[in-house]
């Protein structure tokens, strides 16, 4: 048996911050999980992504999270972790609270100059998932102000000069047209999706197809064992990760994943997703640990 799975070379599109011939490495989505999941992977294997979250409503908030990224940061000692951020424009669960079209007005400008200023300051470039799984429906994005709010966006930080890769992030369970939100290629540097269900874990998925032709690499942008949990070892294995880890091997476009380290029930919303925590099985952990052992990952060493 050889010591690594077989995977496909990777595509190559020059895209920015994209790795040549790797897949990056990346885990969260909170100070804590991340912490958890590098004691379980070790040193060597440590995520070279640190996800995160922040929104544009209220500029306090905004200039919080940046604080917490600073010292989360700073905690980690780690010049060259790369934050991958999901930046919202709306309320979690509450699609009427929707305001991408502010946005794109001019209404918010305060704290997308908070998010400039923060992401100019870390000194490292940084992934921008701008209204993650724009298509849900738990969101409320509508198609022409959310291509009008990405394209403000990208502009305000670009006339500041940030360094940074935007992800245009789907979800398997929202609007299945999602070239309707399509900013254009001009726009977006990496194309990303969200993998949650095992009936999401198609390598065959005709999104890859998809994001080849407009050659952008694919970010996995959250994935967690939605259901199934790592509490049950083997039979964990073989429902989620074994086919989870199927797809980035069989699809080349495939340069970054993002695993989250969380038990669910700890957020009403989400109870009944499970324990996905890598830690809590022997059997997942080492496993897992042997699979992003192969050289085809980017961590952050």
């Amino acid at each position: 048996m050889p010591l690594f799975a077989s995977y496909q070379e990777r595509q190559n599109y020059g895209q920015n911050l994209e790795p040549e011939n790797r897949i990056l490495h990346g885990a969260g989505q909170d100070a804590q999980g991340f912490d958890a999941y590098c004691r379980l992977v070790g040193a060597p294997l440590h995520p070279a992504l640190y996800m995160t979250y922040t929104g544009l409503r209220n500029p306090e908030s905004t200039a919080q999270w940046a604080d917490r990224l600073r010292q989360n940061l700073l905690e980690e000692a780690r010049p060259y972790l790369l934050p991958q951020i999901g930046l919202g424009m709306t309320r979690d669960g509450s699609p009427e609270e929707h305001y991408e079209h502010r946005v794109a007005e001019g209404y918010h400008d305060e704290a997308l100059e908070i998010l400039a200023k923060t992401l100019k300051g870390i000194g490292s470039p940084a992934f921008l998932r701008i209204g993650y799984e724009f298509n849900g429906h738990w969101n409320g994005y509508q198609p022409e102000s959310f291509i009008a709010a990405w394209k403000y966006v990208v502009a305000f930080l670009k006339a500041r000069k940030v360094d940074f890769a935007s992800v245009w992030c789907w979800a398997k369970e929202g609007d299945p047209d999602f070239m309707k939100f399509y900013p254009g290629d001009e726009f977006v540097d990496w194309w990303g999706i969200d993998l949650f269900s095992t009936s999401h874990l198609d390598p065959k998925d005709p999104f890859y197809d998809e994001a080849h032709k407009h050659r952008k690499p694919v970010m996995i942008g959250e994935s967690t064992a939605r259901f199934v949990g790592t509490l049950e070892g083997q039979k964990s294995w073989d429902q989620w990760f074994r086919p989870y880890f199927e797809v980035l091997q069989r699809q080349p476009g495939i340069k970054a994943f993002c695993y989250i380290n969380w038990k669910w029930d700890r957020f009403p919303q989400w109870h009944d997703w499970g324990d996905c925590r890598l830690q809590m099985n022997p059997v997942v952990a080492e496993q897992y640990r042997r699979e992003i052992s192969n050289p085809i990952y980017q961590h952050v060493s």
